[in-house]
């Protein structure tokens, strides 16, 4: 009767393990990482860009990334713009990227937007910082709350408390 009980208790342990196990095992058993992850689109508009990371965990559509740098560009005779970050959420349905952390873009002519967050709509174009927006160029610098950019960084729109500094020739 006793080894009857002992054999019951242990049972009731390993199929309680068991389901502890695959508790903890089903919520990432879907993620799977990858080393130095990079996608790139030549499309026939002209758009190219090139995103890679150092690291990513891939869940069915999305991929998260770890320490980020890109470049891109919209027109065939627009500038080259860059990005880094430190880390970052792709979706590839949608071809749009959430950035988080020390997040700078930046070109070839010294223009460079830093903010906390970003998202980067790679079909439509348009960046979207918040949250500590910075904007230096040769001209001066603007720091704002908000700041979207579009039309291969032609178009900048500042919202929120906008302070600027224009430097003099």
């Amino acid at each position: 009767m006793l080894i009857n009980f002992l054999y019951i208790k242990f049972l009731f342990l390993i199929v309680t393990l068991l389901f502890v196990t695959m508790l903890f095992s089903k919520s990432d058993e879907l993620r799977t990482e990858i080393d130095n992850p990079k996608f790139s689109e030549k499309g026939l508009d002209d758009r190219v860009y090139e995103i890679k990371a150092k690291k990513g965990l891939k869940k069915e559509n999305e991929l998260e990334l770890f320490t980020i740098e890109g470049k891109f560009k919209t027109e065939k005779d627009g500038r080259w713009i860059y990005l880094t970050a430190e880390k970052g959420n792709y979706s590839q349905i949608h071809n749009y990227i959430e950035l988080e952390e020390n997040i700078i873009f930046y070109t070839d002519d010294g223009e460079k937007l830093e903010s906390d967050h970003a998202t980067f709509d790679m079909k439509n174009d348009i960046i979207k910082l918040h949250e500590n927006v910075k904007h230096e160029n040769v001209n001066g610098f603007v720091l704002s709350d908000n700041s979207t950019i579009s039309d291969n960084f032609n178009i900048i729109i500042y919202a929120g408390n906008v302070i600027s500094t224009i430097k003099k020739d």
